[in-house]
């Protein structure tokens, strides 16, 4: 199988200034470049794409560098059928799985943070664009959202769930049970009371939506709770409990699979999408202010991108399924 040539130095870059979404990008470019069947097209607009920013390039050349080391992973992830002995392991399987992704990180270093090692090596996990439903062994029914991942940890003493990465919709089980329920994430606990309640994890806080029953938020290092009833909202950083807001009704439908739009700009609802979807989707500048209202599909993202150009007039460019922008459409 041949590689696509570069005229690029050959320069490793600094692994620091490297963003893991920017490299997850790269090794999706990577694995489609490396098959038999990458067309002429293909290459072009994978160079267009490192050529778009310095990152990029950065990010391509990085993963060059390190294609020598694909067999030196180490032996706990064996847990990965991915990595078995296996002569249908290809170079193209681990890309396309992120492990050219995780190992730009260095190896052994700053893996547990990638987001393919979080989901990997999760007791649940979902990928980018699914959802799972999982009842616990208490009863308990969750509602994983995309790209999350989450452990669980039932004993004698407790029923704990570590939201890892990602959103899940928790449904308490009705089961007396004396164990006491919680959810953890980076910034603290959320104990609910007999519930039905949402829990996301962002990159700087926490965001606890309530629908049923009441949960109290215990921010990491502090014994203060603020107490969320039915139909309120707040998030938790590492420094305060926002102050409780009225549930965004909207808010539930994405564990149901819909984008419920009410005026809302372009740009929010491609960031959102974009979650829902591998490869990069993107909005030309002119049209990211307008706005819009609608349901859109999560579980379709190209029908939603579809269905938001009809409501706009816009027009969807595909440079390549995994490429994908709106942009004004000057035919009409």
């Amino acid at each position: 199988m041949s590689r696509p040539s570069t005229n690029a130095s050959q320069e490793t870059p600094s692994r620091d200034t490297i963003s893991p979404a920017i490299l997850e990008q790269a090794s999706l470019w990577m694995a489609r470049l490396w098959s038999d069947d990458a067309t002429d097209a293909q290459r072009d607009a994978c160079l267009q794409w490192r050529q778009a920013a310095p990152e990029h390039e950065r990010a391509w050349q990085q993963l060059r560098a390190i294609d020598g080391r694909l067999g030196t992973l180490p032996s706990h992830a064996a847990r990965s059928k991915l990595f078995e002995a296996s002569p249908t392991v290809s170079r193209r399987h681990l890309l396309q799985w992120g492990g050219v992704a995780l190992l730009a990180g260095g190896l052994g270093f700053g893996l547990p943070r990638t987001p393919q090692w979080q989901r990997q090596f999760a007791d649940y996990a979902t990928g980018i664009g699914e959802m799972r439903d999982v009842t616990l062994g208490d009863g308990t029914q969750l509602r994983l959202d995309t790209d999350t991942a989450i452990n669980v940890s039932f004993d004698a003493h407790q029923r704990r769930i570590h939201l890892v990465r990602g959103g899940v919709l928790i449904t308490t089980s009705k089961i007396a049970d004396a164990r006491m329920f919680s959810v953890m994430t980076r910034e603290g606990l959320s104990l609910p009371f007999g519930t039905r309640f949402s829990v996301q994890q962002h990159t700087d806080s926490t965001h606890v939506a309530v629908y049923e029953g009441r949960v109290a938020l215990e921010r990491r290092g502090s014994d203060e709770r603020t107490t969320l009833e039915a139909g309120q909202q707040a998030a938790m950083s590492a420094s305060r409990v926002t102050s409780p807001t009225p549930l965004d009704p909207t808010e539930i439908a994405r564990f149901q699979g819909r984008l419920v739009a009410e005026s809302m700009r372009v740009i929010e609802v491609v960031e959102m999408l974009a979650r829902y979807r591998h490869g990069v989707v993107r909005c030309a500048p002119e049209v990211a202010n307008r706005r819009v209202s609608g349901v859109f599909s999560l579980q379709d993202t190209d029908r939603a991108l579809a269905s938001l150009a009809d409501a706009l007039s816009l027009e969807v460019v595909y440079r390549t399924p995994l490429w994908v922008t709106l942009k004004p459409n000057l035919a009409k």
